[in-house]
């Protein structure tokens, strides 16, 4: 009788989240940002850490916004030229 092969675990930490966040940042992607509270927001990822985003808005002021505050994000698409 052979022992069965102990099943290995999905990693943790993937840095996928890292990876996407820092193209956004890099390329000024324009983003848009549901919230908790379900208010959407615009602009562009200006910098992030491991709690906070910062997004730049062309009509408004850079907003400073908690991770646990955010429902998802999502890139937005440019129009064609």
């Amino acid at each position: 009788m052979s022992k069965a092969k102990a099943k290995t675990k999905a990693p943790i930490l993937t840095l996928a989240e890292d990876k996407f966040l820092r193209r956004l940042a890099a390329s000024k992607t324009p983003i848009a940002v549901k919230l908790r509270t379900e208010e959407v927001l615009r602009g562009a990822l200006e910098i992030f850490d491991a709690d906070m985003l910062r997004i730049s808005q062309a009509d408004g002021p850079s907003l400073f916004l908690y991770k646990v505050d955010v429902k998802y994000l999502w890139e937005e698409s440019v129009p064609a030229q």
